[in-house]
C-alpha cells in the first residue's frame, strides 16, 4: 500500500527538482513600473508573464512552470499577463466571468446564471467573442474612416489657422503702412494750416503797422498844421498871411489813407469753426470706415455650421464693397486744403448736413 505512494513522492521529487533547475537556468525579468507583477514572489516582485483564468492568478516565468508541468494545471487556461484581475471575477460570487448574457448585455459567472440571470438568454465568453469579432471589423473601418475624416479636418484646420495668422500679419503690416501715411498726412495738414495762419496773419498785422505809422505821421502833420492855423488866424500881417496860406492849405501827401476803412471782421473766428468743421468731418469718417472694418474683420473665421454658411453666402451677394478709409480721409483733407475752396460743407442729404452748416454758421 506503501508503494505506489512512495513512487508519486518520487515523481513529485523529481518535477520539483527539474522545475527548480528550469527556474535557475532562466533569466529573472525584472518588473518595471506599471508590469503586472507575479502574486507567488515572496520577497522581490518579478514581472508577470501569465495569468491563469482557473486559478484567478498571475505568474513570473519561475512559478509559471508548474502550469506546464503538472496534467491537472495544464489544462488551466492562461492569457497574457494582466493586473486586472479582479475585474473578471463575479463582485457578488466571487466567481470568474465565464458566461455572457446577451438579454442584459453583460458578463456573467456561473452562478448568476442559476439566479438573477435565470432563463436569460446566456452563451460563454468564447461565442460571444466570436459574434462580436465579427463586428468588430466593421466597427474597426468605421473608426478607421473617422480617424482619417478627422486627420483631413486637423490639417485643413491647420492650414485655415496658419492662413489666418499670415493673412492677418499682412493686414497688420499693411494697417502699420496706411495709418502712418494717415498720421504723416494730418501732420501735413496740420503745418500748412499753421503757416497759413501765421503767414496771413504776419502780412496782415505788417501792412496794420505800416498804416499805424502812417496814421501817426499824419495825424502829428496835422496837429502842427492845425496850431499854425490857429495862429495865422490870429496875425495882423496880411503878407504873411496870405504866403503862409498857401503852405498850409495844400495837400498833406496823405490822402490815400481816406479811401482805407477799418472792418470789424478782426479776428480768426470763421477759421476756427472751419476747421471744427474739418475734424468732425474726419470723424464722423472714421466712425463709419472702424465700423465698416469691424464689421470685415468678424467677417473672418475658419470653423461654422452649415446654416451659417448659407446665410453669410447670400449676405456677402448684398452686400456693397466698402469704401477705402483712407481715401475717403484723404478727400476730405483735401476738400479743406484745395486753394480757393469754400468750407467744407455736409450735403444737405446726410444725416448729418445740417449739422455741419448750423455749425458753420455759428
Amino acid at each position: 500500500m506503501s508503494h505506489p505512494s512512495t513512487l508519486d513522492l518520487d515523481r513529485y521529487s523529481s518535477l520539483d527538482k527539474s522545475r527548480r533547475s528550469n527556474s535557475r537556468s532562466q533569466p529573472r525579468v525584472q518588473a518595471r513600473n506599471g508590469d503586472p507583477l507575479c502574486d507567488f514572489c515572496t520577497t522581490r516582485k518579478q514581472k508577470a508573464e501569465k495569468s491563469c483564468l482557473v486559478c484567478l492568478a498571475s505568474y513570473c516565468e519561475t512559478h509559471l512552470q508548474s502550469h506546464y508541468e503538472y496534467p491537472a494545471l495544464m489544462k488551466h487556461k492562461l492569457v497574457k499577463a494582466t493586473g486586472q484581475m479582479r475585474e473578471k471575477m463575479c463582485a457578488q460570487h466571487d466567481k470568474l466571468l465565464e458566461a455572457f448574457c446577451r438579454t442584459d448585455e453583460t458578463s456573467v459567472c456561473v452562478l448568476c446564471m442559476m439566479d438573477e440571470h435565470k432563463h436569460h438568454d446566456i452563451v460563454p465568453a468564447g461565442t460571444e467573442r466570436t459574434e462580436k469579432q465579427k463586428q468588430l471589423g466593421v466597427t474597426l473601418h468605421k473608426s478607421q474612416y473617422r480617424i482619417d475624416q478627422r486627420i483631413k479636418k486637423w490639417q485643413d484646420l491647420r492650414q485655415s489657422v496658419d492662413a489666418v495668422k499670415h493673412s492677418a500679419q499682412m493686414v497688420l503690416d499693411e494697417n502699420e503702412r496706411i495709418f502712418t501715411e494717415l498720421l504723416l498726412s494730418i501732420e501735413r495738414k496740420y503745418n500748412e494750416v499753421k503757416e497759413m495762419i501765421r503767414s496771413h496773419e504776419k502780412s496782415t498785422v505788417t501792412r496794420g503797422e505800416i498804416l499805424l505809422d502812417r496814421l501817426e505821421e499824419e495825424i502829428t502833420l496835422l496837429k502842427k498844421r492845425h496850431n499854425d492855423l490857429e495862429k495865422l488866424s490870429h496875425t495882423d500881417d496880411h503878407i504873411h498871411f496870405l504866403q503862409s496860406w498857401q503852405s498850409l492849405s495844400g495837400p498833406s501827401g496823405y490822402e490815400d489813407l481816406n479811401n482805407i476803412s477799418v472792418v470789424p471782421n478782426y479776428n480768426f473766428d470763421s477759421t476756427k469753426r472751419a476747421i471744427s468743421a474739418m475734424r468732425l468731418q474726419i470723424e464722423e469718417v472714421s466712425k463709419t470706415e472702424m465700423s465698416k472694418i469691424s464689421g470685415a474683420v468678424k467677417e473672418v473665421y475658419i470653423t461654422q455650421e452649415a446654416e451659417t454658411k448659407t446665410r453669410r453666402e447670400s449676405s456677402l451677394m448684398e452686400e456693397p464693397r466698402p469704401e477705402k478709409p483712407v481715401k475717403l480721409l484723404a478727400l476730405a483733407l483735401h476738400g479743406y486744403m484745395a486753394p480757393n475752396h469754400p468750407p467744407i460743407r455736409a450735403s444737405k442729404s446726410t444725416s448729418h448736413g445740417l449739422m455741419y452748416e448750423r455749425h458753420l454758421s455759428g
